[in-house]
This record gives structure tokens, C-alpha cells and sequence, in this order.
């Protein structure tokens, strides 16, 4: 996020909130703005004044949307509560300290905003929805210490994990020492349209079953359904308690969510893949440990389709140490298995498994990791009954999987490119 006016970017300066009545949260990555605000359309501060300044302005580049901002005023007698000079915004008060509120006219889903502080101790933080305090687990503070005068630049920015918000405070104070007003720069917005464009990059040519957060509940906790957004109704389901999956608010690089899948947790799905001649599978995962060194390469499967023949079973493991899949066409001793340069760690990556006929092929975030030819072309040996987090005979995948896009074709370069780049995008992954 750029800024305008900073001889040092000393640091990072988060704050994911939590808004009390709305129950929903934000946080601190994953933001993509597509609107601005500009403050030198404010208009001039009263010389003097003991109220706040409220002035509704337009939010340039979202067509219809208009945000009231609020100004304290500065408890020192004759001075005005702010200044406005080449866009950015000085607010007076006492070193510069006080809280400036955004109210828009319909939800938003992101604001990001540069605190800038001319002094030690310069402090600044982001609240999204409605105020009050804020749990824990979804605080950070930081403050610098250097010895003043030197302007220092402080990029916030809260992303929300819901259905958005319409309020958002910055509250800044420039530091215990005097050496200036604190300033606001780049105050940028991101609209709850730009949030989803970017789903528009996937194809749904041949798109069989489509398993994203997108539209989910962002609260932790169990789930029975994880909903398919492809429109063949293969949602994968979880009726039993004990085995539902739980869902985690917002991890990863860009603080989307994911289920977890520990213990015997998994979902179940049908989708009937036997006849087919191409399919291809994106998955967005990581593995919180590896396998035991005894398991088969089809056990504690990410995704597996169960067979009804020898040599039938179709899979897909990101693991961290390597990856095993196979399209199950009964051809015997076909178990392909990509072996890391270096352990991933607990690292999300991007998968896309391939069969084009009789060649198998695997990428690891858009690189070619593994291809095998010489295979059968048809698939078959294997059933429609399948799950998620679950292998043969009972073994249980350990770590979090965000996305799962599964077609019953080979993509174009040009729709493999949109696709990954849609979940680099989305997942912050490298």
C-alpha cells in the first residue's frame, strides 16, 4: 500500500477487530481496493470549534458509495481540528491524538488507511463494525521508538470475513512528544463487489464440483456442509458430530478460512468420475503433519474416491514432505508420487493433478513437479461415494484444506493461468 508522505517505513501496524453486535471479523491481509477517498475534499476546518466536523464525501472509484467522515474537535482554543494539505490529512488535538470516524453508505468489505506519526511513541489503530472492546486473539499494537522529529509511516488495513461493514475508525495519536500533528494518507476502500470479482476468473466449462469459503460462516466451530458452488449440487456433507470438520475463521497469508481436519474428521460427497478420459483437480491446502512412514500412498488422503476394483481409488495428498495421487483406472502399480526438494512445513500450496488420457502430470503452485505417460485412458474401479480428509480404510488427512475445484476436462494454458492466479490472489500464496 503506498504512501505519501514517510521517510521510513519503521513497521507493520494491524488490527484485526472483532465488532461486538455484529459478530463478524476482520483482518489484516487479503485486502484489494477499488476505491479512494480523498480528503482534500473536506472542507475547511472552523477556526474554532468544541464539535466534531462531519462532511459526507464520495468514495471515488465506487460508483454510488459515499462515506460520512467525522473529525474531532481540538481542545486548544482558536486552532482548527484539522488541515488538509496536498490530500493528506493533519488532525491538531492534543499531539495530534483522536479518532476519525468513517460511516459509509452501504457495506463495505475492506478499509485501509497510513497513519503517520512525527514523534516516539506514535501509536495508531483500525477498527472495523462496531466498537467496544476487542478480544485478545484479535489485537496487535506497535509503537516506535526512535527519538523525533522523523515522520514515520504506519500502513493499516482490516478486511472482513462477512458480509461487511459500514463503520470504521482510525484512531491516531502522534506520540508523547510535541513535534507535530499526527496524519492520515491513502485512505482506500475496498467494495464488497471486489471482494467476489475475482471468482470470475475461474471457467465453468466442464467445472464439476466447485468447494470454496466463498458465502460461508466465518465462525469457528463444527460444519456439517460444505457447499458446492459449481451448481451440480455435489456439496460434501457431514451429518455425525464427532466427525464434522471444523471451520477456521481466517489463515493462511490472506486470512481466508479453511476447514481443519484432525482425529476422524472428514466430509462425504458423490461425484461419479468412472468413463472419463480427462479430469482435473485444484486443491488449496496444507499439512499440519506428515503421515506415518508405514501408510500407503492412498491412505490419509486429502480427497479420495473410494473403488469398486483393484487399483481403482483416485486421490490427491499435499503433504509436506511429498505428494501421492493417482487416477484410478485398475492399471496395477500405478501410484505416482511427487518426493519435495525440502519439506513445505505447514505452508499452504496451490495443487492442480491432471489426467489427460494416458499421461498423469501434478503442479505444485503452478510448476511442473511430476509427470508420468504410458497410463490407461479411461477411469474406472472407482465408485461415486468419495470424501474429503479421509483415505482408504479409515485413515484421516491432518491439516486445513480452503479449495477444491474439480473438472471433468483438461484446461487451457490461458484458464490454468486464471485459475491459479485467482488462488494466489485469494490464498497469498507465493
Amino acid at each position: 500500500m503506498k504512501h505519501f508522505l514517510a521517510l521510513f517505513l519503521l513497521t507493520l501496524v494491524t488490527s484485526m477487530t472483532y465488532a461486538q453486535n455484529a459478530q463478524d471479523v476482520s483482518c489484516n491481509s487479503g485486502f484489494r481496493p477499488d476505491g479512494f477517498i480523498d480528503f482534500s475534499a473536506l472542507p475547511p476546518a472552523p477556526s474554532s470549534n468544541t464539535t466534531p466536523t462531519t462532511a459526507t464525501l464520495p468514495v471515488t472509484g465506487i460508483g454510488g458509495l459515499t462515506v460520512q467522515v467525522t473529525i474531532p474537535p481540538t481542545p486548544q482554543s482558536g486552532s482548527p481540528s484539522y488541515v488538509v494539505q496536498n490530500g493528506i490529512l493533519y488532525l491538531a488535538g492534543t499531539n495530534g491524538a483522536g479518532t476519525v470516524t468513517l460511516t459509509f453508505s452501504q457495506a463495505v468489505s475492506g478499509v485501509g488507511v497510513v497513519g503517520n506519526a512525527p514523534s516516539r511513541g506514535g501509536n495508531f489503530t483500525l477498527q472495523t463494525g462496531e466498537s467496544g472492546a476487542l478480544p485478545g486473539s484479535f489485537q496487535s499494537t506497535a509503537e516506535d521508538s526512535t527519538t523525533g522529529p522523523s515522520y514515520f509511516s504506519f500502513p493499516l488495513q482490516a478486511v472482513d470475513l462477512g458480509s461487511g461493514f459500514t463503520t470504521a475508525t482510525i484512531t491516531a495519536d502522534a506520540g508523547p512528544d510535541n513535534f507535530g500533528e499526527a496524519f492520515l494518507s491513502n485512505l482506500r476502500v475496498q467494495s464488497t463487489a471486489a471482494a467476489a470479482a475475482y471468482t470470475k476468473m475461474v471457467p465453468r466449462e466442464g467445472l464439476q464440483q466447485w468447494l470454496t469459503n466463498a458465502g460461508g460462516s466465518p465462525f469457528a466451530g463444527n460444519v456439517s456442509l460444505w457447499a458446492d458452488q459449481s451448481g451440480n449440487g455435489h456439496d460434501a456433507t457431514q451429518t455425525v458430530l464427532a466427525n464434522q470438520p471444523g471451520r477456521v475463521q481466517g489463515d493462511g497469508n490472506a486470512c481466508q478460512g479453511a476447514f481443519s481436519f484432525s482425529g476422524n474428521q472428514y466430509f462425504n460427497f458423490n461425484l461419479p468420475i468412472d468413463g472419463w478420459d480427462q479430469m482435473t483437480i485444484f486443491m488449496v491446502a496444507n499439512s499440519l503433519v506428515n503421515p506415518p512412514a508405514s501408510s500407503g500412498t492412498s491412505m490419509a488422503s486429502a480427497i479420495f474416491w473410494n473403488e469398486n476394483a483393484n487399483w481403482g481409488n483416485t486421490f490427491v495428498s499435499p503433504y509436506q514432505k511429498g505428494e501421492p495421487f493417482r487416477f484410478g483406472t485398475t492399471q496395477v502399480n500405478n501410484q505416482p508420487v511427487y518426493t519435495r526438494p525440502t519439506t513445505i512445513g505447514q505452508d499452504f500450496t496451490i495443487t492442480r493433478a491432471e489426467h489427460d488420457q494416458t499421461t498423469d502430470s501434478l503442479w505444485v503452485n503452478g510448476v511442473l513437479a511430476l509427470r508420468q505417460a504410458n497410463k490407461l485412458a479411461t477411469l474406472s474401479g472407482t465408485t461415486g461415494a468419495a470424501y474429503i480428509g479421509r483415505g482408504l480404510n479409515g485413515t484421516y488427512f491432518n491439516g486445513e484444506i480452503s479449495e477444491i475445484l474439480v473438472y471433468n476436462r483438461v484446461l487451457s494454458t490461458a484458464e490454468v493461468g486464471s485459475i491459479e492466479s485467482y488462488l494466489r490472489s485469494r490464498y497469498g500464496i507465493r
